[in-house]
């Protein structure tokens, strides 16, 4: 979940951040002010990257590369990251 407040900001790390994933197995979706139907949704923005398995979710989360975009990440949106599997 994402709720950008700096969003010429947010577009650099989106930049940088796709650019990481390029030659990676991995597929992306993203929905921008999606509609809530019940509850309190208070982002701006979902994204959902499906890798392969935990390995590859981690390898391309603790990557150096992608370490150097996450401080651009948290000073331009509030983020939830979160990392799910299935069994």
């Amino acid at each position: 979940m994402v709720s950008k407040h700096d969003l010429e900001r947010y577009q650099d790390y989106a930049m940088a951040g796709f650019r990481l994933i390029d030659g990676v197995a991995v597929e992306v979706g993203m929905a921008e002010h999606p509609e809530v139907l019940e509850g309190e949704f208070p982002a701006t923005s979902i994204i959902i990257m499906k890798f392969a398995d935990n390995d590859a979710a981690r390898k391309w989360y603790d990557s150096e590369g992608y370490q150097e975009v996450i401080p651009i990440r948290q000073a331009s949106a509030e983020t939830h990251f979160v990392i799910t599997f299935q069994s």
